[in-house]
């Protein structure tokens, strides 16, 4: 052993308690000095678990936290929950086993997906719209310069008495990450994706805004007129463009309503013709036929002329075959052409009077007899029985196919083709003026 240790050790054991702790502070105070100056210039380093958590969500990830054992705290500056940087990536992986963090969405998304037991037809619809809305929202939301989205949908009811069901909308808003921007092509892909999810609405249905309202991907559909009236507008110049050399211009106007097909369809038939041999159906013949309906193919064409004079029947037919002719109309599509004569209305000429001779005498004012009056007898008002209004919108239901029938029998002329839908149209407005009594007559024919 060196002669300074042995030294030492001499000098420990004979010195007193008091100087023995004071040798003590000496060897372990520089220690300590040493461990706190290493952790205050080398901190532990701490980053953030979850940008932007909601109150709820955040309150989910701590007491995930606390009960993984992971250390944790919260930033001075806005809240925000911090981890050791070594366990990061461990601490988010651990927490994605348990399904955090949920946003507010998801969270309400997984509440109206719960069953419930005694929901009305209303609410049941409403949460199938809201299920929607989020679906949707999430799939604008992968796009990579979308940073949020929310989806709007206006989806109104259906109801039998209505012959065009009311088109859905929608309103799309959406907010960009910083620096990002969505091209044209973007915006129609988001209007395509939004109108092939919802039955009934077109692509020019679907708007796309950004935070500050402004209208993305150009124009909305109003600026350029739709294919429909793109259609309807030019059948009114063909009308036009035969008539108006005949009649003038401010003697004619021509009013067209187009239906058009609102989607693509196919459709596939099947036909098999089967021939009976020795008591047993073999098949014979096999036909496949396959019908593709195009998106904006016309369906039906409803056109008036009316003519603004006291034009005669001849007259009439005649403007009805010119424009019938000039737009192409299609009686078996259901194409119907109806022309109007409302003449003006002539000024009423005033009586001359005579004028006053001076000198003359004024002709002396014969007094007539009225003869007497018959006594007044006031006729009472029949009382008509509930079940007129129905019957008598029966009987012009019954008119009305009586006539198609007879004239779908015989080839009619043109002007038999005129009453036929003036017949019609009074028998259609009828039904459309009371369509409570329509639904009650067509009842009791199902019940007959």
């Amino acid at each position: 052993m060196p002669g300074w240790l042995s030294s030492l050790r001499d000098l420990i054991a004979e010195a007193s308690p008091l100087r023995r702790f004071m040798l003590a502070l000496l060897v372990l105070l520089p220690l300590v000095a040493l461990a706190v100056a290493y952790v205050w210039f080398n901190p532990t380093a701490y980053r953030v678990l979850y940008p932007k958590l909601s109150d709820r969500a955040g309150g989910e990830v701590i007491a995930a936290l606390e009960q993984l054992d992971i250390p944790y705290h919260l930033s001075a500056a806005d809240g925000s929950i911090e981890v050791p940087a070594d366990q990061l990536h461990a601490a988010r992986y651990r927490l994605a086993a348990r399904g955090l963090p949920r946003s507010d969405a998801d969270a309400r998304d997984e509440v109206d997906r719960a069953p419930r037991f005694g929901a009305s037809s209303l609410e049941e619809r409403q949460r199938y719209q809201h299920a929607l809305e989020i679906d949707l929202a999430r799939s604008i939301q992968s796009l990579e310069a979308v940073d949020l989205a929310r989806v709007h949908l206006a989806l109104p009811r259906v109801s039998p008495f209505l012959r065009d069901a009311p088109s859905a909308t929608a309103a799309v808003l959406v907010r960009l990450h910083p620096g990002a921007r969505l091209s044209t092509e973007q915006v129609t892909t988001i209007q395509t994706l939004v109108a092939a999810s919802v039955p009934r609405m077109k692509r020019s249905d679907v708007q796309v805004l950004d935070p500050r309202g402004v209208l993305l991907g150009g124009a909305g559909p109003e600026v350029a007129p739709s294919r429909q009236q793109a259609l309807e507008q030019d059948l009114a110049q063909r009308a036009l463009a035969v008539l108006t050399p005949w009649l003038g211009k401010d003697r004619v106007s021509v009013q067209v309503t187009a239906t058009l097909e609102d989607s693509d369809i196919e459709q596939t038939v099947e036909r098999v013709r089967n021939v009976v041999v020795g008591g047993k159906s073999r098949p014979l013949e096999k036909t496949v036929r396959t019908t593709h309906t195009p998106e904006g193919r016309i369906q039906r064409v409803n056109a008036i002329v009316i003519l603004g004079f006291d034009a005669s029947a001849d007259e009439r037919t005649r403007a009805g075959k010119l424009a019938r002719e000039a737009m192409g109309l299609v009686p078996a599509r259901g194409d119907t052409l109806n022309v109007y004569a409302l003449p003006v209305a002539a000024p009423v000429a005033q009586a001359a009077v005579p004028t006053a001779t001076p000198g003359a005498q004024a002709p002396r004012p014969i007094q007539r007899v009225q003869p007497l009056a018959p006594p007044r007898v006031e006729r009472k008002r029949p009382d008509f029985p509930p079940w007129a209004p129905a019957a008598a919108a029966a009987a012009l239901l019954l008119l009305g196919v009586t006539v198609w029938l007879r004239t779908r029998r015989a080839p009619a002329a043109e002007p038999q083709i005129e009453d036929f839908d003036a017949e019609l149209d009074a028998a259609r407005n009828e039904v459309l003026a009371n369509p409570r009594v329509t639904a009650d007559v067509i009842k009791l024919w199902m019940r007959a």
